[in-house]
């Protein structure tokens, strides 16, 4: 089988909007201008000549990055690779040196001999177009006199034929409507093997007729399906299936097996099929993409019928890929930027300069899908800005004490709020000294886009300033404005703030806050009974979700505006530049996730196997594929503090396939300078106390049952605090259908155990099974099958399905394929498969921090028990309005004359508020 490296130097193609390319070409040494020479954009359309004095201008979609050559004749070509960095115009200038040992035309033909037509003849076969090419017939080497040919005989590898061309090579391609003017760097011939790569100048001919433009569309667009750029781009768009492309990964031959023409009996033997979920792939942060291949990729071309001679009852096109290092890079057009990355063979390996096209050929018509994720892909800093997340975050009171529970709430941003579903469940919390070093790390859950959490303070801190840095891990993949830094002091017991107020200005337009407030008195402390009113400038109700502190009087109730949400939004209208691009290196967290790597005990063993996690004592199950590179990711645990997971990749016999490393999470590294709130302290005069928010001084109110107040609703009502199911079949249905057709109902496959439309993996195994309460997690899928449809339906009360990403982050890693509830009416007497010991004897155990505890601000303390003054009078960092209003009952400590209501949030619409109501105590 003869393999073949096509290779045309090009680089990274971000074609963007019209740019213009200016510049001079100049004789090296005399500085004069050399006219009617040819500057263009490597394998591209682009291109100008220079006029008398010298001067070009390229005008067009200029990529981001790009090779400029400068040509003329009796001169070395030159060429330099430009970032334009986002500047519309852009100047070059060329100084060519002259070549003084170029011979005429005549002296050239007179040096040909046998050989050299011998050496031609291959230099075309391999150059041109194969032999039995129909293209070949409309394609032509024009000055095929330029070339010489010379044996090598290297001292290491095989001897090869080169070919060299001081000039530039004239082809024109009748086929396609091409004129390519090439200038050949490199030209290699060996007996199995060959290679060449140059820079190539296309120019589009004047068709003859309407016939001839007609067919040179249609030429183009066949010679773009099946090639190496349209598989590339396919794989790096993720959808080599849906373009034509099955791919499979061909195992190393051994003795013990001979392999056979039969396509049927080699798969699962010879060759295994590749899910492109296994094909890791990262972009490099300069607008090109790397492409992981596990090993040498058998390609069958689907839609391409072709004859073969390798499988008997093939009947299309078949090509092999080999990635020597392991990857090859392409830009955003799916085009090699080095093509040595990548050796070709079989089919896609025919491919010469005939069926070649430039860098800015876009297909039409018949590409309307794939085109329009091309331009996505092209456009990718568009994407990305619309996945871009920021947290914004508020804190109970701006001060605080050594030893006191510092609350923070607040919200997540979104560029694109319909995404909010798909991205972060998880935000990372960093407490910084005033030397940048970090105390401690926390992360809380993010519910429906809001924050909730608490931070202990330890009673050892020093008097200073201390900053919290919030962020999600996907987050950090883009800039450091989408990382919020909120600076607070700590003070020593003996200080206050000095109080400074701050005067609200009230626009037309903004929101209006009206509240309504009573007082009553108990024994041991007041209640203040408030209702909220929010409006808009025509005074209709707006629905709203609040985060409220009341703190006494005395306190401030911020020290700086700028940390308020409404500046924070301004976020929103930061774009990223156009010139954005990110490796990703962070995967977006849907639950407290594991990331490692897998090295398999054999020396040449697949990266690629699946690799089993398990939560404590099964509390938690799950298999996920490693890429491959060997990584792997797994997200969607829930659980608080740490746990102990057990991850081992098995073989049928449930032996450890290698060993599991864990990559740690590191947290971004600070840069700039360490910001600081404007403040003064007084001390505290001796009549007066310092007000210390100790959340342990407070009983929480689930720690009482009042008598007459109890309200016991069955567990079963209240789905066992699950939350509501996508779909739910009712008494109606299970009464009058079969399993089959409620299965039906609910769109699950009882052959592939999937719901339709919902493919969270393709090895997540069986959905969670929950019968009366009980869990049977990770069931194989025969036990499955036998347990669901042993279920006749009139004997049971209801189905339930949580089938999306949102539900089933609270069944962690056991809900990803899917949950199905079911209460019967009799009871199920099997016991849950879940109650059985795991046995970790082949995993290796490693912990893992979860989420971070807090005491629960206590909002309603007990009646009978006296409630001592507090800094902090109330805190809700979760409140939502109910058709415009807001009703709470805030319990006040005897002796508080005052307290202050910061109310802040954010309207159903987007818009944000900042009110602060004082209130007087009598």
């Amino acid at each position: 089988m003869r393999k073949f490296l096509f290779a045309i130097f090009i680089f990274s193609s971000y074609w963007s909007q019209s740019q213009t390319i200016t510049g001079v070409v100049r004789e090296k040494g005399t500085g004069l201008p050399l006219p009617y020479a040819n500057v263009f954009i490597n394998n591209s359309t682009f291109g100008a000549a220079t006029n008398e004095k010298g001067e070009f201008e390229i005008k067009g979609e200029i990529p981001e990055e790009f090779e400029l050559v400068a040509s003329f004749v009796g001169y070395k070509t030159s060429s330099i690779l430009i970032q334009r960095k986002g500047k519309q115009l852009y100047y070059q200038a060329f100084d060519l040196e002259f070549l003084e040992d170029q011979l005429s035309e005549v002296e050239l033909k007179a040096k040909r001999d046998r050989s050299w037509e011998r050496n031609l003849k291959l230099f075309t076969d391999v150059f041109l177009a194969v032999p039995d090419d129909p293209y070949g017939r409309d394609i032509e080497l024009l000055n095929p006199w330029v070339l010489e040919f010379e044996k090598v005989k290297p001292e290491k590898g095989f001897n090869y034929t080169q070919a060299t061309a001081d000039l530039p090579l004239k082809i024109v391609n009748k086929a396609m409507g091409y004129q390519i003017d090439f200038y050949l760097q490199d030209f290699r011939m060996l007996r199995n093997a060959s290679r060449f790569f140059g820079q190539a100048y296309y120019q589009e001919l004047e068709p003859e007729d309407p016939e001839t433009d007609s067919l040179w569309k249609v030429n183009k667009e066949l010679n773009y399906k099946n090639s190496v750029r349209h598989l590339a781009l396919s794989l790096l768009l993720r959808n080599p299936q849906s373009q034509g492309f099955e791919l499979y990964l061909v195992k190393p031959e051994t003795g013990f097996r001979a392999r056979t023409n039969n396509f049927s009996v080699e798969v699962g033997e010879s060759i295994i099929p590749l899910e492109i979920d296994s094909l890791y792939s990262k972009p490099l942060g300069n607008g090109s993409y790397r492409i992981f291949l596990p090993g040498k990729i058998e390609v069958h071309h689907l839609n391409k019928p072709w004859r073969n001679d390798y499988y008997s009852e093939i009947y299309h096109a078949i090509s092999w890929l080999i990635a020597p290092s392991g990857y090859f890079d392409v830009d955003r057009n799916g085009t090699l930027i080095h093509p040595a990355q990548l050796v070709l063979s079989g089919y896609i390996g025919r491919q010469r300069l005939a069926r070649s096209l430039p860098l800015d050929f876009v297909p039409d018509e018949s590409f309307a899908d794939f085109k329009e994720e091309l331009e996505a892909l092209q456009s990718r800093y568009l994407k990305l800005d619309k996945m871009r997340e920021k947290p914004w975050l508020t804190l109970n009171k701006p001060f605080y004490y050594p030893g006191e529970t510092l609350w923070l709430g607040g919200k997540m941003l979104y560029q694109n709020p319909p995404l909010q579903d798909s991205l972060s469940r998880i935000i990372y919390i960093d407490l910084l000294n005033s030397k940048l070093e970090t105390i401690r790390q926390d992360r809380f859950p993010i519910v429906d886009g809001r924050i909730s959490g608490g931070i202990e303070l330890s009673d050892t801190l020093s008097k200073g300033d201390y900053l919290l840095r919030a962020y999600t891990r996907w987050g950090l993949n883009f800039l450091e404005k989408d990382i919020i830094q909120l600076p607070f002091p700590i003070l020593s017991t003996n200080e206050l703030l000095e109080n400074s107020e701050l005067e609200e200005e009230v626009l037309f337009g903004d929101i209006l806050i009206k509240s309504n407030s009573s007082l009553q008195d108990s024994i041991n402390y007041q209640l203040l009974d408030l209702e909220l009113s929010f409006l808009d400038a025509f005074e209709n109700p707006v629905e709203a979700q609040v985060i409220l502190s009341a703190t006494e009087g005395s306190i401030p109730v911020e020290l700086d505006s700028k940390y308020r949400l409404e500046n924070a939004m301004d976020w929103l209208d930061d774009n990223l530049p156009e010139t954005f691009d990110s490796q990703l290196p962070n995967s977006i967290d849907y639950g407290i996730s594991v990331y490692g790597r897998f090295f398999p005990f054999k020396k040449k063993g697949p990266l690629a196997e699946k690799i089993t996690l398990v939560l404590g004592d099964l509390e938690d199950y799950g298999r996920v594929n490693s890429d491959s590179s060997g990584r792997f990711w797994a997200t969607g645990l829930n659980f608080q503090d740490s746990s102990q997971i057990a991850i081992a990749a098995l073989d049928e016999k449930l032996k450890p396939l290698g060993r599991i490393e864990l990559i740690p999470f590191q947290s971004p590294i600070f840069r700039g300078s360490f910001p600081k709130q404007k403040y003064s302290t007084q001390r505290v005069p001796e009549e007066q106390e310092s007000f210390l928010d100790i959340s342990g001084d407070y009983i929480q109110l689930d720690e009482f049952i009042k008598e007459g107040e109890i309200n016991l609703e069955p567990s079963a009502e209240r789905n066992y605090g699950y939350g509501e199911p996508n779909q739910e079949v009712g008494p109606n249905d299970l009464e009058s259908k079969t399993m089959a057709e409620i299965l039906g109902l609910l769109r699950f496959n009882i052959n592939t155990l999937k719901f339709r439309n919902y493919t969270f993996g393709e090895t997540t195994g069986s959905p969670l099974l929950i019968i009366d309460g009980r869990q049977f997690s990770f069931l194989e899928p025969q036990a499955f099958r036998e347990i669901l449809l042993g279920f006749e339906p009139s004997q049971l009360k209801s189905i339930k399905v949580y089938n999306d990403n949102i539900s089933n982050v609270i069944f962690g890693l056991a809900g990803y394929a899917g949950v199905i509830m079911i209460e019967t009416k009799n009871g199920y007497r099997r016991e849950a498969e879940s109650e059985q010991k795991f046995n970790p004897e082949s995993f290796q155990i490693f912990p893992i921090k979860g989420f971070s505890t807090f005491p629960e601000f206590p909002t309603s303390p007990p009646q009978d028990q006296y409630l001592s003054k507090k800094a902090t009078i109330y805190w809700d960092p979760l409140a939502e309005t109910e058709e415009g209003s807001l009703k709470i009952k805030i319990p006040v400590p005897y002796g508080i004359k005052k307290i202050n209501l910061r109310v802040e949030g954010v309207t159903e619409d987007g818009e944000a508020f900042y009110r602060v109501l004082g209130f007087d105590i009598k």
